[in-house]
Order: C-alpha cells, then structure tokens, then sequence
C-alpha cells in the first residue's frame, strides 16, 4: 500500500465508524458492511475517492442498508463524484432496501444528478431491456442470503 492510502486508513480509524476496522486490505468494511469510499464520498473527499478506486476498492461495495458509495454520492449530490463512480463502473441499478441511487438522487431533491444519470441509465436499459427485473431479483437473492444466515 501506497504511503498515502496508508495515511488515510490512519485518518479513517480515528473516526468511530472505522475504529475497529483493520486497513489491511482496501476492502476492508466496517461492522455495517461500508468500505472506505462510503467514508470518502460522505466526507465528498474526491482526491481520497480517486485514490482508492486507484487502489482496487469494491465501487460496489454494500454497506448500511445495502447503499453503495453511488447511493451516497447521489445523496449528498455532487455531480463530480457521481461521475467518478459511474465511470469506474458503479452499478446504477443496485437496489438499497428498494431504492436505486436515481430515486436516492430524486428523494433528495438533487434532479440535477438525476439529469446526470438519465443518459447513461438510458443506454444501459436500450443495451439490456431488463435489466431493471434483473437488478429487482439480484436484490430479492441477497434478501433471501441474508435472512437464510439468520436461520443458521
């Protein structure tokens, strides 16, 4: 690991959040399952944001609730960051506990970044037509994981 990203791990574990988290690995999550790009895109850290998925980390990572870093990006509204997920390849179609960053975005208020990721979902479901049903039962699979591991 680059000095750098060594020194942010540093700056993460002195949060309550990723106190307990031990960085050896970029993919390294908290306890809700958020890696350090949840941290770098609610702190809207662009640089911190670009170093890691420089370094690897899981752009797609579910963390609290099942939000990616891209439904926190479109949360908090800053189209540079949002755009920076989508070009590394966020998911535009991963489903939280039913909502995907675009509704995130519009029950947020931020129709900005809705007109941001309007193209780019458009193409995506003139490429694949369902892949709206095919993100639903994605979410549907994880569920059943998830409440299966509770059973054992």
């Amino acid at each position: 690991m680059s000095p750098e990203l060594i020194a942010l791990f540093e700056r993460l574990r002195e949060t309550a959040t990723y106190a307990n988290v031990l960085f050896d690995d970029v993919n390294a999550t908290n306890s809700d399952g958020d890696n350090a790009l949840h941290w770098a895109v609610s702190s809207d850290d662009l640089a911190a944001a670009r170093m890691l998925i420089d370094a690897g980390i899981q752009v797609n990572q579910r963390g609290d609730l099942g939000h990616t870093p891209l439904h926190e990006a479109c949360a908090a509204g800053n189209p540079d960051m949002v755009m920076l997920l989508v070009q590394h390849g966020a998911d535009l179609y991963a489903q939280s506990e039913g909502d995907i960053p675009f509704t995130v975005a519009r029950l947020s208020g931020h129709d900005a970044i809705c007109d941001l990721l309007r193209p780019t979902m458009d193409e995506a479901q003139r490429k694949d037509p369902h892949v709206w049903i095919r993100a639903r039962i994605s979410h549907l699979e994880r569920e059943i994981r998830r409440l299966k591991a509770l059973l054992e």
